[in-house]
């Protein structure tokens, strides 16, 4: 019965927690309804480098670059998770050492059984070797096509060049065709 149930219950939560305990590549953390951290897994505490105690309680947009905060983005991601059920980006993101990562977010809108808003469920992924790897692909197509470019162009001013000497070969070798017969050996060999 009721007891039954509370005991179901806590073990599903105790799974869940044990699930989101295990997770190391993926910061996975509440915000309170405005956007304060309510709680911390280690996946958050490896990427980003705060112990729980030292970051519980404090507003998350602690990890935005500063120009990011004061565009007011942050809350903005609030305000579209609450208004749409989610949001999802990538940007950059601050570690406790003051350290850049390109990260994949995504917040969700947490309502209870009421459907009362109760907070938010944020899952943040650095994603900066991705990023590396793009921009390395970019820089490496970028050289390519200036190497195809190039080759173009030389070939282009090659085929310019030999315009001149092989049409004269052409029509030398058209006048020599038209006169072969009239030639002696000698003019023939030259």
């Amino acid at each position: 019965g009721q007891r039954g149930a509370e005991h179901r219950l806590r073990l599903s939560e105790q799974r869940f927690r044990l699930l989101v305990d295990a997770v190391q590549d993926y910061a996975i953390f509440m915000l309170d309804p405005e956007g304060r951290i309510a709680s911390w897994n280690p996946g958050a505490e490896r990427s980003k480098g705060y112990r729980a105690e030292e970051i519980l309680g404090q507003y998350f947009g602690v990890f935005y670059p500063a120009e990011v905060r004061a565009a007011g983005h942050p809350e903005y991601e609030l305000e579209r998770a609450l208004r749409e059920g989610r949001y999802e980006e990538e940007g950059w993101r601050i570690r406790k050492d003051g350290s850049r990562f390109w990260a994949h977010v995504t917040i969700t809108a947490v309502r209870d059984e009421q459907g009362e808003h109760v907070g938010f469920a944020k899952v943040t992924r650095d994603v900066t070797e991705r990023l590396h790897a793009a921009e390395a692909l970019e820089a490496a197509n970028a050289r390519l096509q200036r190497a195809v470019d190039e080759q173009a162009q030389f070939l282009a001013v090659t085929a310019h060049e030999l315009r001149g000497p092989v049409g004269i070969l052409a029509m030398s070798a058209d006048t020599l065709q038209r006169h072969w017969d009239e030639l002696d050996a000698t003019e023939r060999d030259e």
